[in-house]
């Protein structure tokens, strides 16, 4: 559950230089620094540092980029380009050229930012380099209009120069990147408290995702050590033990960051405490702030019940048309407004976990609960609101859309994670929602949207465009899976085209963004689209996948 350092790793070092391929103004045969406490490499060579030196590089370089203000994304990338350049080790240093140091700066460069004789290669003074040159070369390929990996390509041939770095940085910058991105985990805080809100201590927690688990215990503020875990490999299960030894269920988080703070409502430890969901049978009350969705009820009866409006409840829960509700699903409601909403279960459930947003982690003991993600397979049909332009609340009707069950949830699922505009990266959306509705047991490993067809067939997808001629974008089922690839050609200047995925529902398209109309506006008989004027060519729907 913590980083796999393993993946980062430089497991075996370069080739050494022979003596007559060093040059005069060549770092490569300098003495290499030992003393005590000195992060050192063992020679001059790419990559040959100890295991515990490159955890030590790798951890500065990830907390420097945070420190920058980097995203997941932008710290792969930091970590992609020491690699290559040094593979990790403070003290490598070319033959051939002046190029040292942990981004292997020249002379020249080194001097711009703040490298010299003194502290070429000290670790600190080179990564605070690494990450100012990284930054710079940053800008430059934005105000260039170029893709995020140019970066690279900036840092290995200068701002002007081509020495091939475009090819490195497409083809070997692009793919260690993406795959750091994977394996790059940088922290979720989890608080556990009971029912009253006070911390629970010194709790044996189990986290578990993916058949993977972790033991750990809550601090005197009830919280766990920071650990990691990755949204492409499902929702963690939580635990907790009891006097007995047993584990108990708590419920799950369906993380979609890669870092985070949770609360999460739980008994306290050998002492049979109600959490905030379970129902008095004796008096039955609703749980301040929020509210348990029951079979029937719409947004406009839930807001009602509470005082306030269907338009304030959908922006207070981030919920957005059709407004599709679930039963069971947690609400949250203005307090202090309104009457109780009858209580929508007798059975006592497991705790839900509650995410804490824009918490950090020694706040999240003291955080107020929001909305847990929506169920995933097996969940009843939707709560559909129907409108017209009449009334002034929606009339609600209760009916059953026409896709599954699982692929109802897997667009609650998409539609609640979705980002305000697309940030290219709809497969990995649409992956997580189908696992969370259940199609998938693990995250599927395929790259590129426009390959996505084999595996949405192994889990029983029907292409509609083979097994019922005729259909189109327009008149295919909501929860229809369309994917789109390139005609003219698979690759540009930036890299591969990956084609576009997204699911039909009954207010638009959604995949890592919701649209009301259709990604590409493909002809009802031709499938392809207009001329794309991002890369110069037009898009076909070569899947139209849909299952019972």
């Amino acid at each position: 559950m913590a980083i796999d350092y393993n993946v980062f790793y430089t497991q075996k070092r370069g080739a050494a230089y022979r003596d007559e391929q060093v040059k005069s103004y060549s770092h490569y045969k300098e003495a290499v620094d030992h003393s005590p406490g000195r992060l050192a490499g063992k020679s001059r060579i790419w990559g040959d540092a100890s295991l515990e030196v490159q955890k030590a590089v790798i951890d500065k370089l990830i907390a420097a980029g945070k420190g920058a203000g980097m995203n997941v994304r932008r710290v792969a990338m930091l970590l992609a380009m020491v690699k290559i350049e040094s593979g990790f080790n403070p003290d490598a240093a070319a033959g051939t050229t002046s190029a040292s140091g942990l981004g292997q700066f020249i002379n020249d460069t080194g001097r711009a930012y703040g490298l010299n004789n003194s502290n070429r290669f000290d670790v600190n003074a080179s990564v605070k380099a690494v990450v100012k040159y990284f930054l710079a070369n940053e800008k430059l390929a934005t105000k260039n209009k170029k893709p995020d990996v140019w970066v690279y390509k900036y840092h290995h041939d200068g701002p002007t120069l081509d020495y091939g770095g475009e090819a490195l940085a497409t083809g070997k910058f692009a793919k260690l990147a993406d795959a750091y991105e994977k394996a790059l985990e940088v922290g979720h805080a989890l608080s556990v408290i009971d029912a009253g809100g006070a911390p629970i201590a010194q709790a044996t927690i189990k986290v578990e995702q993916n058949g993977k688990s972790a033991v750990m215990k809550t601090n005197e503020h009830g919280l766990l050590p920071t650990f990691m875990a990755s949204p492409d490999f499902g929702p963690l299960t939580i635990y907790i033990q009891k006097a007995s030894d047993d584990f108990k269920e708590l419920g799950q988080l369906a993380i979609d960051k890669l870092n985070s703070a949770w609360t999460i409502v739980a008994p306290k430890e050998r002492i049979p405490v109600k959490t905030h969901v379970h129902v008095d049978k004796a008096a039955p009350a609703k749980t301040p702030g929020m509210h348990k969705v029951a079979k029937g009820e719409t947004l406009s009866s839930i807001a009602r019940a509470h005082g306030t409006t269907y338009q304030e409840l959908a922006k207070l829960n981030n919920i957005d048309k059709p407004y599709l509700l679930f039963p069971n699903q947690m609400l949250k409601v203005p307090e202090g407004k309104g009457k109780p909403a009858p209580a929508a279960a007798s059975k006592p459930a497991s705790a839900p976990a509650q995410e804490t947003a824009k918490k950090e982690p020694a706040q999240a003991a003291a955080a107020k609960p929001t909305t847990p993600p929506a169920t995933a397979a097996g969940t009843k049909p939707v709560v559909k609101e129907d409108r017209s332009a009449k009334t002034t609340h929606p009339e609600a009707t209760i009916s059953k859309p026409p896709a599954s069950n699982r692929v109802a949830t897997a667009i609650a699922y998409a539609m609640q994670h979705k980002e305000p505009k697309s940030i290219g990266r709809c497969l990995r959306y649409v992956k997580r929602a189908l696992v969370a509705a259940g199609y998938f047991t693990k995250y599927p490993g395929v790259e590129h949207a426009k390959d996505f067809g084999p595996t949405l067939q192994s889990a029983g997808f029907k292409n509609l465009l083979v097994s019922a001629p005729g259909t189109n974008i327009s008149t295919a089922p909501h929860g229809s899976i369309i994917i789109y690839a390139p005609v003219e050609k698979q690759t540009y200047s930036g890299g591969v085209i990956s084609g576009h995925i997204e699911i039909k529902h009954a207010g638009g398209y959604v995949s890592d963004f919701n649209g009301h109309n259709p990604c590409y506006r493909t002809d009802a008989i031709s499938l392809k689209s207009p001329l794309s004027k991002k890369y110069g060519i037009t898009f076909k729907a070569t899947g139209i996948w849909y299952k019972e």
